[in-house]
């Protein structure tokens, strides 16, 4: 836990991000927050206590990683709307409780749902707007519109080579996936001092945990 002294470092050290408003936490982009932290006088040990487990449970990556544009937004959020730091959980397993709402509505509007058909290719015209999509299957969709959601690393091997020269699809060489695990524990007995809520954690390698006896009732 921190001292006082360190809670009263780190008030002050926030005060420009709260005062400054949506203008400045854009502006820290350039700065990682442990360099944010020494630009500030914030005492190293905030990193310890606070901004691990933040940087873990926004980006999944280190504090001297993570611009600390991301963890003022966060911040933000937290300070300034009502329910900023209330966390929602499925009521049950995923592909049941949200995969399958989203289809049904889908599918409710006329659409349709294919699973097992990867994007292998998007195919561009003359004019270097897309075409269509070729699926791994051989399948061959065509549209009005073309959405395509992918991680940043598969998107990147997806990426026509017309469209790697456009300055906007550029800025992807920028991002870099990072793997994550998802690991649920039973127990045979009931924990001890849980709550119903998600818990953010000080370690370097577990990010967020929740008893989920508790959360997902």
């Amino acid at each position: 836990m921190l001292t006082w002294p360190e809670k009263i470092k780190f008030a002050i050290g926030l005060l420009p991000a709260i005062l400054g408003g949506q203008a400045y936490v854009e502006a820290q982009d350039g700065l990682s927050v442990k360099e944010w932290m020494r630009k500030q006088g914030i005492p190293e040990r905030v990193t310890d206590e606070v901004f691990i487990a933040m940087s873990k449970a926004l980006n999944f990556i280190n504090p001297d990683e993570l611009s600390m544009q991301c963890i003022l937004i966060a911040l933000n959020r937290f300070l300034q709307e009502k329910h900023g730091s209330k966390m929602a959980f499925l009521d049950g397993n995923p592909p049941e409780r949200l995969c399958m709402p989203i289809v049904d509505h889908i599918k409710s509007l006329g659409g349709e749902v294919h699973l097992n058909s990867r994007i292998k290719k998007i195919e561009l015209n003359d004019d270097n707007t897309v075409k269509s999509f070729l699926l791994n299957n051989g399948k061959v969709i065509e549209g009005d519109a073309y959405v395509c959601a992918a991680p940043v690393d598969i998107l990147k091997l997806l990426l026509p080579e017309n469209w790697k020269g456009v300055p906007y699809f550029q800025r992807l060489e920028k991002l870099v996936g990072v793997p994550v695990i998802n690991v649920h524990i039973w127990f045979d007995r009931k924990l001890k001092n849980t709550y119903d809520h998600l818990l953010f954690s000080r370690s370097p390698l577990l990010s967020v945990y929740a008893d989920m006896s508790l959360t997902c009732k």
